[in-house]
């Protein structure tokens, strides 16, 4: 790989980055971003089913864009579209404003998360310690993003400084992806995709369906998170934060190993592993109480969560024979369960409270663990 590529790989490393902070973002505002627009929980679990509602769409839309007009200049949409939402979500005095800031940063996740995954997936011919290094980087900027708005709020600033923020961050992406040397379109030899036979098909659809329950556990729990230690467990804002911000770390540090532990173990037998080991971490947090005991499950399902989505993408390489449009149709699958069950839980957590919200993760991701399975077995006779 020479320089050149090196530098295409690092600059979308930082476009995951920044990608996972905004994401995580909208958990660590959520309860400020409330109160300064008097939402309730089911509004706000609306704001983030409009968030990912808006990704799952543009995120399949992405992968046709790809195929068509070029992976970078997706890349480059998306970063535009990041930098529109997140400063009209920061100025806006209104809550329709706000919404329609959110519905924008949605498309611009779903742009450069399809444009970006294909990328470096072509890039490295499907690469599991590459996908893990890229999603890794997602996860450092998850961790980062608690510790900049608490540090923002120790300081008096708001979290509509915040998003001023990561508004920045998105501009030196946006400069990055501009300037990156990338080819602007897919190969027409790996445009030529296989047939979709029935095997195929199963397939894809298994693999679609686990990132369907995985995303819309992950961004559920991860988005409640901070709220439920505030109001249900009544910690302070810091530890929550906090919290959070291990949650993350620990992902880090995993996805960092779970790359190489690849090489020894199928993916797709990684994936069914850590599925139930998410169970056994989501049990574990439901009956906690304590900060110990809360610490403690948070690191279980951090160490679980972290290599499912890389080890997804990395076992579909095969099923995907380079197209950027089934590339597109599997991570939706995450989309769509991230705007379902945020929505969900939320409507839950306005009626029950947000103990639900946990339960619901449980079985989500039980299910999850099935489909795993069942892909474990359709391709257990192919090479990771």
């Amino acid at each position: 790989m020479n320089r050149g590529d090196k530098l295409v790989l690092w600059g979308n490393y930082f476009g995951f980055v920044v990608m996972g902070m905004i994401v995580v973002s909208f958990g660590a505002t959520m309860p400020f971003i409330r109160e300064s627009f008097n939402l309730d929980y089911e509004q706000g679990g609306t704001m983030l089913a409009l968030f990912s509602a808006s990704y799952l769409v543009n995120g399949f839309l992405g992968g046709t864009l790809s195929d068509r007009f070029g992976i970078q200049k997706t890349i480059v949409l998306g970063n535009l579209l990041y930098v529109m939402g997140l400063l009209t979500m920061a100025f806006t005095p209104y809550a329709m404003g706000l919404f329609i800031g959110v519905v924008i940063t949605g498309m611009g996740w779903g742009f450069c998360n399809t444009g970006i995954n294909v990328r470096v997936a072509l890039e490295t011919n499907g690469d599991g310690n590459a996908m893990s290094l890229l999603h890794m980087s997602y996860g450092i900027g998850a961790f980062i993003i608690p510790l900049v708005f608490s540090g923002f709020t120790k300081w008096g600033l708001t979290w509509q400084h915040t998003l001023v923020f990561l508004g920045g961050l998105a501009t030196i992406s946006l400069i990055l992806s501009i300037k990156m040397k990338a080819p602007l379109r897919i190969e027409k030899k790996k445009q030529k995709n296989k047939p979709i036979q029935r095997r195929r098909f199963i397939v894809i659809l298994t693999v679609a369906l686990i990132l369907f329950f995985y995303v819309g556990s992950e961004n559920s729990f991860s988005n409640w998170l901070v709220t439920y230690l505030i109001d249900e467990l009544a910690f302070s804002e810091s530890f929550s934060q906090n919290v959070l911000s291990t949650l993350w770390l620990t992902v880090i540090v995993s996805r960092f190993f779970v790359g190489r532990i690849s090489r020894f173990i199928k993916p797709s037998k990684l994936i069914f592993i850590m599925g139930l080991g998410g169970i056994i971490g989501l049990a574990a947090f439901n009956a906690a109480g304590t900060p110990v005991t809360v610490v403690g499950a948070v690191v279980i399902i951090g160490l679980m969560f972290a290599g499912i989505y890389p080890m997804t993408m990395t076992a579909a390489q095969p099923s995907i024979a380079g197209s950027a449009t089934i590339s597109a149709i599997i991570i939706s699958g995450g989309g769509l369960g991230s705007t379902i069950l945020p929505y969900v839980t939320g409507i839950l957590a306005g009626r029950y409270g947000t103990p639900i919200i946990f339960t619901t993760v449980w079985i989500t991701i039980a299910a999850m663990s099935v489909f795993a399975g069942l892909h474990y077995l359709l391709v257990k006779n192919q090479d990771a």
